[in-house]
């Protein structure tokens, strides 16, 4: 068990340090942990404990801790950001590429259902394909200043509004087959919500003068204390145990934490955000990909493997053409260039296929399939945009 866990964050340590090494830091080390996780698998030299409850815990709280950064990054001022020309402004725009991702994953979904019987629901398919990750997106986005603003806060709204909507959508669907209802899931879901926007209230309310705020003020300078990690923890975990009591996805309490934090305005937030970061991908979500990479199995026979490179085509394919609509407003370039940022996933898909495998509505194929498709978009997506949108020389000023 130890062995295991001693393994997993070693390697968690050399994956970056040779993908920097090797690639100059151009493709995600999260790729190759989960190539890595394949390898020393039941896929390849089985010499993880997968049975392991200690490292099941830590994957999941590193999904969990995933989504609570993915929730932590998605702090957007829509009401800035919506031009007076509504058919072209960002919001539009991102909502227009999300309608048409769910009409093509449907068309995408309802054919492999029919040629491979991969899955019960052609509609739980549908939404695991509409899925993007803010995780890839956000990052790539903000390493590029030579971009236009409205170009990069429409392909966030598209990443954002993808991860919101299917989250949600998933959240239910799982609830409803596991309880077959549908009213009491919603109103559970406004619950949470109707949580924290109380909460997330309460804390903006609070006076800058009072009590509460003058003692966190005395405890932020006190280094060994981190009261902005304890109380950004607190809040993780008090969502995570609400969902867990009310029957909603975990991944959905974690989110909403995120979401919390990042309408929180403190001080130095910018450095809460770093420690954050440097906790969750310094230590579990590491160990989460890593670990989704030694549970899956890749197909190896003829018809599984067609089956494979159909669903990562398949996959890419669906967000570059749903992208189009970024022509209303860009050029040719651009529009390819976003679609093919938009295509690459991540964390939700993961946690998707695991749901999905767990209510038994997708099989291990589909499941494999899903993080083959994440591995590879993660490697895809950010060196093609940057290929396509080359970054351009800063000019020299003196």
């Amino acid at each position: 068990m130890i062995d295991s866990i001693a393994l997993i964050v070693i390697l968690s340590f050399l994956i970056p340090v040779a993908t920097v090494k090797l690639f100059k830091g151009i493709i995600p080390s999260v790729a190759f942990e989960i190539l890595t996780g394949f390898v020393i698998g039941k896929s390849g030299l089985n010499v993880v404990d997968i049975d392991s409850q200690i490292l099941s815990f830590l994957s999941l709280f590193g999904l969990a801790f995933l989504m609570f950064l993915g929730g932590l990054e998605s702090d957007i001022d829509i009401k800035k950001h919506i031009s007076k020309d509504f058919l072209r402004s960002p919001l539009f725009i991102a909502v227009l590429i999300f309608v048409l991702t769910l009409i093509l994953s449907w068309g995408f979904s309802y054919m492999l259902v029919k040629l491979f019987n991969c899955s019960k629901s052609v509609f739980y398919l549908t939404l695991i394909f509409s899925t993007t990750s803010v995780a890839i997106v956000f990052p790539t986005l903000k390493s590029r200043e030579d971009l236009k603003l409205v170009y990069k806060q429409t392909l966030l709204y598209s990443a954002f509004i993808a991860d919101f909507l299917t989250l949600i959508s998933i959240t239910i669907f799982s609830m409803y087959k596991e309880k077959n209802k549908v009213t009491s899931e919603i109103l559970l879901i406004f619950l949470i919500f109707g949580i924290a926007i109380v909460i997330n209230r309460f804390i903006k309310k609070i006076p800058s003068q009072s009590k509460i705020v003058e003692a966190l003020q005395m405890l932020r300078h006190k280094s060994h204390i981190q009261i902005g990690i304890r109380g950004s923890f607190a809040i993780l975990l008090l969502f995570m145990f609400l969902a867990e009591k009310l029957g909603i996805e975990v991944i959905l309490g974690s989110f909403i934490a995120g979401l919390i934090i990042s309408n929180v305005d403190i001080k130095e937030s910018r450095l809460l955000r770093m420690k954050l970061d440097a906790i969750g991908y310094g230590f579990f979500i590491p160990i989460f990909f890593i670990y989704q990479g030694a549970t899956s199995s890749i197909p190896m026979n003829f018809s599984s493997l067609e089956f494979l490179a159909l669903t990562v085509l398949g996959g890419i394919l669906i967000k570059v053409i749903a992208s189009f609509p970024l022509g209303l407003r860009f050029s040719l370039k651009d529009t390819l260039a976003g679609g093919i940022l938009l295509s690459g996933r991540l964390s939700l898909i993961i946690a998707a296929g695991i749901i999905g495998l767990k209510l038994g509505i997708v099989d291990e194929d589909i499941n494999s399939a899903i993080i083959v498709l994440a591995a590879t978009t993660c490697i895809l997506t950010p060196v093609l945009f940057n290929m396509i949108k080359q970054p351009k020389k800063q000019k020299n000023l003196l």
